[in-house]
């Protein structure tokens, strides 16, 4: 899977686009997120690769005032050994796996958040509108798991994917939606299918389950080129 549209993808489809260029005006109030990210040891148990953490800064209007929310992605990825008859000798990048932060803003009374009120169905279409080639077809389960002390509900949709701009492939995309401390959280991940690669769906749980969120956490902040992914 092509991780740049992915990152993209679950910035700009979930989170949208700045509503205006506040630049110039003084009195904005400002709103950040923590971010997220996985712990070293969980990454590695899963196999997957820390790809960096994005920041993303978006302007509202909030309650009558002009605010500005600090959003983070930071995003995984995993080689995958898929079968050669299918899709060739060379493993392939067809593991992601990211986890977004965003700030819950109040402004007098009232609450604003860009995701928290979106249904994961919407999430997986949005990721789906900004991601060429991939068509998410529906829900087909989901599990629970225990993440940073609380009870994460994955979601579960099943679909088709172009990896590496060549094969298609049924792949499963997992969502999860959480709010915790003074964030929500979503994580996003898609995988080849289990009659393709099986177990990818239990690295997904070691990740969830390793992650990290508070104000301090360090991270390896990467340049932005506004849509979510690499420059």
């Amino acid at each position: 899977m092509d991780r740049r549209q992915f990152i993209g993808a679950l910035a700009a489809g979930v989170i949208g686009t700045a509503a205006g260029c506040l630049s110039g005006i003084n009195d904005v109030t400002t709103f950040s997120a923590a971010p997220a990210r996985v712990s070293d040891e969980a990454a590695a148990e899963a196999g997957y690769e820390y790809r960096g953490t994005r920041r993303r800064v978006d302007e509202e209007r909030v309650g009558g005032e002009d605010i500005e929310a600090t959003s983070y992605i930071s995003t995984y990825d995993r080689a995958i050994d898929l079968p050669a008859e299918q899709f060739g000798d060379e493993p392939v990048r067809s593991g992601v796996f990211g986890v977004l932060t965003t700030p819950q803003v109040r402004v007098g009374d009232t609450d604003f958040n860009p995701v928290s009120e979106l249904s994961n169905r919407e999430i997986a279409d949005r990721i789906q509108d900004h991601y060429a080639g991939l068509e998410i077809e529906r829900a087909v389960g989901g599990r629970a798991l225990e993440a940073l002390g609380e009870r994460f509900s994955v979601q579960t949709y099943g679909g088709t994917a172009t990896l590496q701009d060549e094969y298609e492939a049924d792949i499963v995309l997992d969502i999860v939606q959480r709010d915790h401390e003074d964030d929500h959280i979503v994580v996003a991940a898609m995988y080849p299918a289990a009659d393709i690669v099986p177990g990818e769906a239990a690295r997904i749980d070691t990740l969830v389950r390793g992650l990290e969120h508070y104000d301090d956490l360090e991270v390896d902040l990467v340049e932005d080129d506004g849509d979510g992914g690499e420059e």
